[in-house]
């Protein structure tokens, strides 16, 4: 794992890709940092790193497409498959050198508020107020770079289904976006609890089709369709559940997708222990997924 580590983070130090989202990301930080920090005198860096979860919507998929694609693209991915390396190796030294690639810039955002606290000499009148105030910004740092993580696991995982470099950019810029703007549709779903049903069995069917994409095997999309909207339909049935599904589509895409879960850390300034939970799930399963994925072409 180490060897395809270290071979993945020279080919991005190595190549403008890996430059670019850094330039790139650290620029809309600085843009952010100017209006809220400077312009507003916020302190803190709850804010900026707000509106950095925009900035990642475009530029992590630019970064992943590469991942698994141009190895396909290339052929380059049947060397990884000839060594004695077990899949998951090779996936996660991918995954870690994603990884590296945002941690850079998120270690000179960490300057951002040793700086800031240079202009606020209260924050150094008590112990409380400095494990306050650094407790507050580093937090949303480490919240900043979680979230990039499970983009990352999920960009790399929509690169190992394709060899194309411009499809794999569509299709995770599309991922992403779509994880974003799912919650913001919810609220247009009526909280009948019919709504929810419906809202809940096409969810079912899609995540059956995901089965299909990823294993092409009828037998268990089927099963997997089944195990999911059977149980479903029986507890909608039962009038005594059946007042559960009102507004459960909307808690749903609330408590499931990142990005909710993501502003409500930084709106308290507080780390919630399930969204990071939620946070590293996302990160293991698409992990897990893209393994899954890699050995499917090494037995195919």
């Amino acid at each position: 794992m180490l060897a395809v580590y270290k071979r993945e983070l020279k080919a991005y130090l190595h190549n403008v890709y890996g430059w670019l989202f850094m330039a790139a990301l650290l620029a809309a930080m600085g843009v952010f940092v100017f209006l809220f920090n400077f312009m507003q005198g916020y302190p803190g860096m709850e804010s900026p790193l707000f509106y950095g979860q925009y900035a990642l919507l475009l530029l992590v998929p630019i970064l992943c497409m590469r991942s698994m694609a141009e190895d396909k693209r290339n052929k380059t991915d049947m060397f990884y498959r000839s060594l004695p390396l077990r899949s998951s190796a090779v996936v996660l030294g991918k995954y870690f050198a994603l990884l590296t690639m945002l941690a850079l810039p998120c270690l000179l955002i960490c300057v951002y508020p040793l700086i800031f606290s240079a202009f606020k000499p209260e924050v150094w009148e008590s112990w409380s107020s400095i494990l306050s105030f650094f407790g507050s910004s580093y937090s949303a740092v480490l919240c900043f770079f979680l979230l990039g993580a499970a983009l990352i696991a999920v960009c790399q995982f929509l690169s190992s289904l394709t060899e194309n470099l411009v499809v794999a950019a569509v299709m995770s810029v599309g991922a992403t976006v779509g994880m974003f703007a799912l919650p913001l549709l919810g609220t247009f779903i009526p909280e009948a609890p019919l709504a929810s049903f419906i809202c809940l069995v096409v969810l079912e069917l899609l995540l059956a089709l995901a089965a299909f994409l990823i294993t092409h095997n009828l037998n268990v999309t089927a099963i997997t369709g089944a195990a999911l909207v059977i149980p479903t339909s029986v507890l909608y049935m039962i009038p005594a559940t059946r007042v559960g599904f009102e507004g459960l589509m909307t808690r749903i895409l609330d408590f499931a997708f990142p990005f909710v879960r993501y502003s409500e850390m930084l709106q308290y300034s507080i780390i919630s222990l399930p969204t990071l939970i939620l946070l590293l799930s996302y990160a293991v399963f698409f992990v897990f997924l893209t393994v899954r994925s890699f050995d499917k072409g090494r037995w195919s």
